[in-house]
C-alpha cells in the first residue's frame, strides 16, 4: 500500500510540474490537476496540503533526484575531484535539458506565495549551487586559490547559463561533454591568470561569508537535516556497526516523511536511536525541532505532511 502511494504521489508531482510548467502555475488549479491524474479533489489533498505545498514538493523531488546522481558519483574511488566536478556537472546540465518544464517553473513570477518556505527553499539551492561549485575548485586546484575560488564558482555559474540557453532556447546543437571541458579550460586560463598576475578577488572572504549567511537563517527542511547528518556519517569515526544502525535509523525516517501521513511514534523513535552519536546532536536537535515534536503536536510537520 505505501509503495502504491508513492508511486501516485510521484505521479502528481510530475504531472503537476508539467501543468505549472505549460500554464504557469498562478493560472493552474488543483481540480485541474485532480482531473488529469483521474483522482477526486480530495483525494488530492490527501497527498498535498494545498497548491503551495505540491509546488514545494515537486521543487524537492527534483532537487533530491540530482542529488541522488551526484552522490554516485562521489562515491566513486576511482575517479579524481576533476573527473569527479566534471562527471557532476555534465549530469546537472543533462537533467536540465531533459527536464526543461522544471526549470521553466522555477523561471516564473511566484509572487504573493504565502508558504515562505518555497522562496527560501529555491534560495537555499542557488546559494548550495554557488558554495558547491566554490568548494570544488578549491579541491581540483588547492587551497592556494583559496582567495579566488568564489569569483571562479560565479564565473563557471555565468558561462554556463548562457551556453545552455543556447541548446535550449536556440537549438544549438552543442555536445554536453565538450561544453564542460571547454568551461573547464577556462576556467583554468582564469586561476593560472588571476595567480600570474596576483589579482585581488573581487568576492573577498567577508563578501563570501555574508553571501552565504543568506541561508543560515532560513528554515531547513526536515528531508534536508536528514540528507545532511547521512553525509556527516561518512566522516564521522564511530564504529561501523552503530553507523549502519544510524543510516538506516535516517533512511526509515526519510521513508516516512515521504508517505501520506507520517508516523510520530517512528520519527520520534528513529531520533532517539540517533542520540548515542554526539557528532550528530546538532542537527539532530534541529531535526527534532523542525518535525516540531516537542512543541504542538496538533500543529507539527508530522501530522500535517
Amino acid at each position: 500500500m505505501r509503495r502504491k502511494d508513492s508511486d501516485k504521489k510521484r505521479h502528481i508531482l510530475i504531472t503537476a510540474m508539467k501543468l505549472f510548467s505549460s500554464k504557469n502555475y498562478n493560472r493552474t488549479s488543483m481540480q485541474e490537476i485532480a482531473d488529469i491524474c483521474d483522482i477526486s479533489k480530495g483525494s488530492l489533498y490527501v497527498y498535498f496540503r494545498s497548491k503551495e505545498d505540491l509546488l514545494l514538493n515537486i521543487l524537492q523531488y527534483y532537487f533530491q533526484y540530482i542529488e541522488d546522481q551526484i552522490m554516485l558519483i562521489e562515491e566513486d574511488a576511482s575517479l579524481s575531484a576533476a573527473e569527479k566536478f566534471m562527471k557532476e556537472i555534465e549530469i546537472k546540465l543533462g537533467h536540465y535539458i531533459k527536464n526543461q518544464e522544471f526549470y521553466r517553473l522555477q523561471e516564473q513570477e511566484l509572487s504573493d506565495l504565502s508558504d515562505k518556505n518555497i522562496y527560501h527553499y529555491l534560495h537555499q539551492q542557488k546559494i548550495a549551487q554557488a558554495k558547491w561549485f566554490e568548494q570544488y575548485l578549491i579541491k581540483i586546484y588547492g587551497n592556494q586559490i583559496k582567495p579566488h575560488a568564489a569569483d571562479g564558482a560565479f564565473l563557471f555559474i555565468g558561462m554556463i547559463k548562457q551556453y545552455m540557453e543556447l541548446i535550449i532556447l536556440k537549438q544549438f546543437p552543442l555536445n554536453i561533454k565538450k561544453v564542460v571541458r571547454f568551461l573547464m579550460a577556462q576556467i583554468d586560463f582564469m586561476i593560472k591568470g588571476v595567480l600570474d598576475n596576483n589579482f585581488e578577488p573581487l568576492i573577498n572572504e567577508n563578501l563570501w561569508s555574508l553571501y552565504l549567511a543568506e541561508a543560515s537563517e532560513e528554515k531547513v527542511h526536515p528531508l534536508e537535516l536528514i540528507k545532511q547528518m547521512k553525509n556527516q556519517l561518512k566522516t564521522e569515526s564511530i564504529p561501523e556497526t552503530q553507523s549502519e544502525e544510524a543510516h538506516q535509523s535516517l533512511t526509515i525516517m526519510e521513508q516516512e516523511l515521504m508517505s501520506m501521513q507520517p508516523r510520530s511514534a517512528i520519527l520520534k523513535g528513529m531520533l532517539h536511536n540517533l542520540e548515542p552519536i554526539r557528532s550528530l546532536k546538532e542537527t539532530r536537535i534541529k531535526l527534532a525541532d523542525s518535525l516540531q515534536i516537542n512543541k504542538n503536536p496538533s500543529k507539527s510537520v508530522i501530522e500535517s505532511e
